[in-house]
């Protein structure tokens, strides 16, 4: 994470400092915004079993643990198991 902070940080200084223009500085400074919109500080970790892609909720239909993506509420589908299914762990 720390890594990912210090590269956008070190491309937008960079970026705008071979800038001259304000008008490029502008242009430069929307498409660095998009570049570090990409860069996320949260890790979304899937893990994928089954042909399915797990993501961890903490308030799914049967509880807390690891659900197909996107099936937290859809009760009765996409349960994999509570904290410690197949080894993998929440973060």
């Amino acid at each position: 994470m720390k890594f990912k902070i210090a590269l956008a940080t070190s491309i937008a200084v960079g970026s705008l400092l071979a800038i001259g223009s304000s008008a490029n500085a502008t242009i430069a400074a929307s498409g660095m915004s998009a570049a570090v919109d990409r860069l996320t500080l949260i890790d979304q970790v899937q893990f994928i079993y089954g042909g399915h892609k797990h993501c961890w909720y903490p308030d799914g239909w049967n509880g807390p643990g690891w659900y197909w993506c996107g099936y937290r509420l859809r009760k009765g589908r996409g349960w994999g198991g509570g904290e410690g299914y197949r080894g993998w762990k929440r973060r």
